[in-house]
Protein backbone atom coordinates (compact mmCIF):
# COMPACT_ATOMS: atom_id res chain seq x y z
CA UNK A 1 0.00 0.00 0.00
CA UNK A 2 2.66 2.32 1.17
CA UNK A 3 4.82 1.64 -2.57
CA UNK A 4 1.32 2.70 -3.91
CA UNK A 5 0.84 5.36 -2.41
CA UNK A 6 4.11 6.81 -2.82
CA UNK A 7 4.31 5.80 -6.41
CA UNK A 8 1.16 8.06 -7.36
CA UNK A 9 2.94 10.78 -5.57
CA UNK A 10 5.72 11.15 -7.91
CA UNK A 11 3.33 10.46 -10.73
CA UNK A 12 1.32 13.61 -9.20
CA UNK A 13 4.67 15.57 -8.94
CA UNK A 14 5.99 14.88 -12.18
CA UNK A 15 2.30 15.82 -13.70
CA UNK A 16 2.57 19.12 -11.79
CA UNK A 17 5.60 19.91 -12.83
CA UNK A 18 5.20 19.04 -16.50
CA UNK A 19 1.71 21.67 -16.10
CA UNK A 20 3.04 24.23 -14.45
CA UNK A 21 5.43 27.50 -15.84
CA UNK A 22 7.31 29.10 -13.24
CA UNK A 23 8.57 32.47 -14.90
CA UNK A 24 10.41 35.99 -13.59
CA UNK A 25 9.16 39.17 -14.41
CA UNK A 26 11.81 41.98 -14.38
CA UNK A 27 11.16 45.35 -14.48
CA UNK A 28 13.20 48.62 -14.05
CA UNK A 29 11.69 48.44 -10.24
CA UNK A 30 12.62 44.87 -9.38
CA UNK A 31 11.15 41.14 -10.25
CA UNK A 32 8.29 38.79 -8.96
CA UNK A 33 7.73 34.85 -9.95
CA UNK A 34 4.39 34.05 -11.47
CA UNK A 35 3.02 30.67 -12.21
CA UNK A 36 2.10 30.05 -15.38
CA UNK A 37 -0.07 26.93 -16.72
CA UNK A 38 1.46 25.33 -20.18
CA UNK A 39 -1.81 26.34 -21.97
CA UNK A 40 -2.17 29.33 -20.69
CA UNK A 41 -1.54 32.44 -23.40
CA UNK A 42 -0.34 35.51 -23.60
CA UNK A 43 -0.07 39.47 -25.35
CA UNK A 44 2.26 41.95 -24.99
CA UNK A 45 1.08 45.49 -26.45
CA UNK A 46 2.94 48.72 -27.11
CA UNK A 47 2.95 51.84 -28.96
CA UNK A 48 6.19 52.09 -31.53
CA UNK A 49 7.99 55.06 -30.61
CA UNK A 50 9.43 55.57 -34.01
CA UNK A 51 6.03 55.12 -35.86
CA UNK A 52 3.70 56.07 -33.22
CA UNK A 53 1.19 53.26 -34.22
CA UNK A 54 0.01 50.25 -31.88
CA UNK A 55 1.72 46.99 -31.55
CA UNK A 56 0.50 43.99 -30.46
CA UNK A 57 2.09 40.39 -30.14
CA UNK A 58 0.01 37.52 -28.70
CA UNK A 59 1.71 34.06 -27.98
CA UNK A 60 1.13 31.01 -26.41
CA UNK A 61 2.81 29.16 -22.94
CA UNK A 62 4.45 26.11 -24.06
CA UNK A 63 7.32 24.21 -22.98
CA UNK A 64 8.59 27.83 -24.11
CA UNK A 65 7.07 30.73 -25.47
CA UNK A 66 5.83 30.16 -28.84
CA UNK A 67 3.02 30.46 -31.60
CA UNK A 68 3.32 34.37 -31.78
CA UNK A 69 1.48 35.94 -34.14
CA UNK A 70 2.38 39.80 -34.48
CA UNK A 71 -0.02 42.83 -35.48
CA UNK A 72 0.45 46.11 -36.08
CA UNK A 73 -0.36 48.81 -39.52
CA UNK A 74 1.40 48.22 -42.33
CA UNK A 75 3.74 50.89 -41.77
CA UNK A 76 5.16 49.41 -38.57
CA UNK A 77 5.49 46.37 -39.93
CA UNK A 78 7.28 47.91 -42.95
CA UNK A 79 9.50 49.25 -40.30
CA UNK A 80 10.43 45.87 -38.48
CA UNK A 81 10.83 43.80 -41.28
CA UNK A 82 12.12 46.62 -44.53
CA UNK A 83 9.23 45.56 -46.37
CA UNK A 84 11.13 42.36 -47.04
CA UNK A 85 9.15 39.55 -45.54
CA UNK A 86 6.00 39.23 -44.09
CA UNK A 87 6.01 39.24 -40.37
CA UNK A 88 3.75 36.54 -39.36
CA UNK A 89 5.19 34.09 -41.30
CA UNK A 90 8.85 34.34 -39.15
CA UNK A 91 7.43 35.13 -35.91
CA UNK A 92 4.97 32.30 -35.60
CA UNK A 93 7.64 30.19 -36.30
CA UNK A 94 9.80 31.87 -33.63
CA UNK A 95 10.01 30.01 -29.74
CA UNK A 96 12.05 31.38 -26.72
CA UNK A 97 12.02 31.21 -23.25
CA UNK A 98 13.33 34.79 -22.30
CA UNK A 99 11.09 38.16 -23.64
CA UNK A 100 12.38 41.46 -23.37
CA UNK A 101 11.11 44.45 -24.35
CA UNK A 102 12.12 48.17 -23.69
CA UNK A 103 9.54 51.50 -24.26
CA UNK A 104 9.13 54.86 -23.17
CA UNK A 105 5.49 54.84 -24.33
CA UNK A 106 5.01 52.12 -21.87
CA UNK A 107 4.25 48.07 -22.10
CA UNK A 108 1.13 46.08 -20.95
CA UNK A 109 1.75 42.49 -20.83
CA UNK A 110 -1.34 40.22 -20.34
CA UNK A 111 0.06 37.00 -18.95
CA UNK A 112 -2.05 33.72 -17.80
CA UNK A 113 -3.82 35.42 -14.45
CA UNK A 114 -1.53 38.36 -14.70
CA UNK A 115 -1.25 42.04 -15.68
CA UNK A 116 1.58 44.74 -15.82
CA UNK A 117 2.15 47.87 -16.90
CA UNK A 118 5.30 49.01 -17.43
CA UNK A 119 5.92 52.92 -17.83
CA UNK A 120 9.21 54.11 -19.85
CA UNK A 121 11.21 51.14 -19.17
CA UNK A 122 11.67 47.46 -20.01
CA UNK A 123 10.16 44.70 -18.78
CA UNK A 124 11.62 40.98 -19.26
CA UNK A 125 10.25 37.26 -18.79
CA UNK A 126 12.18 34.82 -18.36
CA UNK A 127 10.32 31.09 -18.39
CA UNK A 128 12.23 28.74 -15.18
CA UNK A 129 12.80 24.58 -15.75
CA UNK A 130 13.95 25.31 -19.67
CA UNK A 131 16.91 24.01 -21.59
CA UNK A 132 17.85 26.76 -23.62
CA UNK A 133 20.66 29.07 -23.63
CA UNK A 134 20.48 32.48 -23.09
CA UNK A 135 17.42 32.78 -24.82
CA UNK A 136 17.75 30.57 -27.72
CA UNK A 137 15.87 28.04 -28.52
CA UNK A 138 15.79 26.07 -31.52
Amino acid sequence: MARRLLVAAVLLLLGLAWLLRPAVVSTDTGSRLLVLLRWQSGRIQFVNSVTGRPVSIGFRVGTLFDHFAMSTDPGTEEYYTDGLYAMNDVVTKQSTDTLRFCSINGIHLALGFHDLEVRDGCLEVKLLWTTCSGGSCM
